[in-house]
């Protein structure tokens, strides 16, 4: 992955967090994931990161994207003196005869290249198109994905929170959020702490570095819940950032990993969830 990238998205991150902008919450209303125009692919994880900060600061009114080439495939071309949103695309290496020892299967690397995408409503010409209405998972899918993981959700009280100890996620009641967004926006991001329990991802933040650390998990929650959340067609609206922006601040501006950092153990979380 180059370093320009890298520094691109550290760089608009900074640049959002310290005008109290959220970077990892989407500015489009409708169609919340972007899509690639063409082949109907959704972006996701740090890419998805990456066009919802562009679509944020440039203002852009769709979510739909298209690369150079794509964009000629459909007769259409990049308006002049646009430039493209980098994203990163994982591509598996030739193979070379290579097992596992352990398994006896083919063992498949991969390596990671940047592209580009442009916005198909503002910076490309040529292409007449209507936009799909987007199609989500409906609320009850988050239901079943909830109770699949097993995890424990207690309601009482007025604070949520996941316990490490005891292995539990407590909840106010329903009735105790002005919306129904609100309670599974919360929840959204306690199940991503809640998967940093050893036997799931197995975080060990709090450990390494309490103070530090608590940023960092508080980092991974709010994307992974971002992340969650637009698979059901939710805008993440999350107002629980506040306290820990400074930190997120001075990390990012001394470690252009830090982002892909939390974005990679927000998939992770993400991806354990989602396979129970």
């Amino acid at each position: 992955m180059k370093k320009d990238y890298k520094e691109k998205i550290t760089n608009q991150i900074i640049s959002a967090l310290e005008q109290d902008q959220i970077p990892w919450i989407s500015p489009f209303e409708k169609q919340i994931i972007p899509v690639n125009y063409l082949t109907k692919r959704p972006y996701n994880g740090v890419n998805l990161l990456s066009l919802w900060v562009t679509g944020m600061i440039e203002g852009y009114t769709g979510n739909y994207w298209i690369g150079f080439r794509q964009a000629n495939q459909l007769g259409g071309r990049v308006k002049k003196g646009e430039k493209g949103t980098p994203i990163t695309i994982c591509c598996p290496l030739k193979p070379k005869d290579e097992d596992d020892i352990s398994t006896g299967k083919e063992i498949i690397r991969h390596y990671y290249k940047t592209d580009y995408v442009f916005n198909l409503y503002s910076q490309i010409e040529g292409i007449d198109f209507e936009a799909d209405p987007p199609t989500y998972r409906p609320i009850i899918e988050f239901e079943t994905l909830i109770k699949r993981t097993g995890m424990r959700i207690r309601h009482q009280g007025e604070r949520a929170y996941y316990s490490l100890k005891e292995d539990f996620i407590n909840m106010p009641f329903k009735s105790k959020f002005k919306t129904r967004t609100a309670y599974y926006q919360t929840l959204a991001h306690e199940l991503i702490h809640a998967t940093m329990k050893e036997g799931r991802c197995g975080r060990n933040l709090l450990k390494e570095n309490p103070q530090s650390g608590r940023a960092l998990e508080e980092l991974t929650a709010e994307l992974g819940s971002a992340y969650l959340l637009a698979e059901y067609g939710l805008k993440a609206d999350l107002q629980n950032s506040a306290a820990y922006i400074q930190s997120w601040i001075k990390a990012l501006k001394s470690d252009t990993d830090y982002i892909f950092k939390a974005s990679k153990m927000a998939k992770d979380a993400l991806k354990w969830l989602v396979n129970q």
